[in-house]
């Protein structure tokens, strides 16, 4: 008992701690390409930066010559597509405003990717 109160304490504590704010999909990744056959799993960030992580039931090679597509196409400008020797593809891309990087790999375990999508506000 004399150890649950410290606890309670602890857990009201940080019940009430503010939430850590995070980035608009606006300011830190304009003209948002969704992957193909894509549900968004996770969303992380911070008050500058944003990455949204996807789960999709196309191969990554095909998720990958999508973004090829979509990135060579006004208002972007791909700049860099890397193959890892894990088999994982890097893109990145950059606009009039916010640049976007994309990494495609294997779904593990199942069919599909995972696509994670990041950008950060546009510097002045």
């Amino acid at each position: 008992m004399r150890f649950l109160r410290p606890l309670l304490v602890t857990l009201a504590l940080a019940a009430c701690a503010e939430p850590k704010k995070q980035a608009d999909i606006s300011e830190t990744i304009p003209n948002l390409p969704l992957p193909p056959a894509a549900e968004l799993l996770t969303r992380e960030g911070g008050e500058d930066a944003l990455k949204l992580h996807f789960r999709s039931s196309v191969q990554p090679e095909a998720v990958a010559d999508y973004y090829r597509g979509v990135l060579s196409r006004a208002p972007w400008r791909l700049v860099s597509d890397v193959t890892s020797a894990d088999g994982s593809i890097s893109l990145y891309a950059e606009q009039a405003g916010p640049s976007l990087w994309v990494t495609v790999r294997k779904a593990d375990g199942a069919a599909g990717s995972f696509v994670d999508i990041a950008g950060a506000k546009a510097t002045p």
